[in-house]
């Protein structure tokens, strides 16, 4: 008889469209369906639920923790030394300590996953408070790594040998008894060989079982409120607003595809709409805006705006799910991809990629670059995907945007025109992509990817 057992999962936020949120969501429900009780805990952004324990310290947002994070990894001018530098970091991680041992204590946890905070490195306070009250609860611990500190854009300079100490000791902790979890084959071999650690790839998944995300009376409204005519094509960007995503791509994929389809203009598209003299290529991005003031967001308006292209951006608008609040509605990510023609995912850098599998849970042909974790982890899967350029062809231009040879963006846009007129075409693509998906990284893959630790768990603990 297998035990039932009380599981915490802990993060910087909950509630929100990112990767992390979102893999934390499906593994709960995972969870939740073999019988175990899952609490969640975070910094920011709680879901409305009574299993969501907020701890605002857990956020890496405020000015104290970019402080850490910038001591710990680039300078320690804003400390003066090393020795404040250490006591701020003293001071964060016992504050801390107490209320997450509340919050273990509360809830009366068995099992401790700590979502990311032992891998990005954002919040090295809340990386050594987790270990140290994971070892004091004597706590069975899965770590589960997205996305790792050497892997950030701009490269780490550690400070001094607290700092050192830090990475060493806790991103991730090394301790004896702890499941690593990666989501990706090169995680996997970059944490085995620099740290010494061992992991499991358990790819991102989604819920392939439901049915199809459509037009209702809800968001039936969705593109007359963005001045979105129904014979306009929507291409969707459903990341966040972040460079890594190289949403400029899809700027100069757009412009493309706008000339190309100047020669379709009479043609009725692959849902019968007709493509007209009035009809326009629209980027629609949905995705919230990170960390840097808006600033790429105003490149990408003003490149936009150079090149003739139409985009919007509507991440306001966009929730986890769905509300109206005096008559404003707050559309789910679910009712953006009902309405779009087509999903842009040009990212040049990803530890996975879940909007490229929203998308084809959507059954939208996609138009991406081929990063990385796309060429080793997903493409043999045997999808068909719309490719905007060779990943070796890839530069950056004088003002740090991405940039690919404009004939392979012509030939992506010609690609892209066929699915968006021919009806059976499109239906062999996204048909095909759905059935892959479906069979290779569905929400049943993840229970079998999961069973193992939660047999484990219960033998342990019993």
């Amino acid at each position: 008889m297998r035990r039932h057992l009380n599981i915490g999962m802990v993060h910087f936020k909950t509630g929100d469209t990112d990767g992390v949120s979102l893999e934390m969501d499906k593994w709960r429900e995972i969870f939740l369906a073999s019988g175990h009780k899952v609490y969640y805990c975070c910094g920011e952004r709680p879901l409305p639920a009574s299993y969501c324990t907020v701890i605002t310290g857990l956020s890496y947002l405020s000015e104290e923790k970019r402080a850490l994070d910038t001591g710990t990894f680039d300078s320690l001018e804003g400390f003066g030394s090393e020795g404040a530098y250490e006591e701020a970091l003293l001071a964060t991680t016992e504050t801390l300590k107490k209320e997450l041992l509340s919050w273990v204590d509360m809830c009366s946890l068995n099992i401790l996953i700590v979502e990311n905070i032992w891998s990005v490195g954002l919040h090295p306070a809340a990386a050594i408070a987790l270990e140290e009250i994971a070892r004091q609860r004597k706590l069975t611990v899965l770590a589960h790594h997205h996305d790792f500190y050497w892997e950030r854009v701009v490269p780490v300079r550690l400070t001094c040998k607290r700092s050192m100490e830090v990475c060493d000791r806790y991103l991730p902790p090394h301790a004896q008894g702890y499941s690593h979890v990666v989501i990706n084959s090169k995680a996997q071999k970059a944490l085995a060989e620099r740290k010494g650690i061992g992991a499991t790839v358990i790819p991102n998944v989604f819920d392939f079982s439901e049915g199809p995300w459509e037009k209702d009376a809800f968001n039936g409204d969705f593109r007359q409120v963005f001045g979105i005519a129904d014979s306009d094509v929507l291409l969707l960007q459903a990341t966040r607003v972040v460079r890594r995503k190289g949403i400029e791509l899809a700027v100069d994929f757009a412009q493309a595809l706008q000339q190309q389809l100047e020669t379709h203009r009479g043609l009725p598209l692959y849902n019968g709409e007709i493509y007209s003299d009035k009809s326009r290529v629209l980027l629609v991005l949905c995705g919230t805006i990170v960390n840097d003031g808006g600033q790429y967001l105003t490149q990408l308006q003003k490149k936009a705006a150079k090149q003739g292209v139409n985009m919007l951006w509507i991440g306001d608008s966009i929730g986890h799910t769905r509300s109206e609040v005096q008559g404003r509605k707050t559309y789910s990510l679910w009712d953006a991809y009902a309405h779009a023609d087509m999903v842009t995912y040009p990212s040049y850098w990803e530890g996975w990629g879940n909007q490229l599998l929203e998308a084809v849970r959507a059954k939208l042909p996609v138009a991406l670059f081929p990063y990385e974790i796309y060429r080793s982890d997903i493409a043999p899967s045997g999808f068909s995907m719309i490719e905007l350029g060779k990943s070796e062809s890839l530069q950056w231009d004088e003002c740090g945007l991405a940039m690919l040879p404009q004939v392979q963006i012509e030939g992506a846009a010609k690609e892209a025109a066929k699915v968006l007129f021919d009806t059976h075409a499109r239906s062999i693509m996204v048909d095909s992509n759905f059935m892959i998906g479906q069979k290779t990284f569905s929400m049943e893959s993840l229970r079998l990817l999961l069973e193992p630790f939660m047999a484990a768990w219960s033998r342990t603990l019993w």
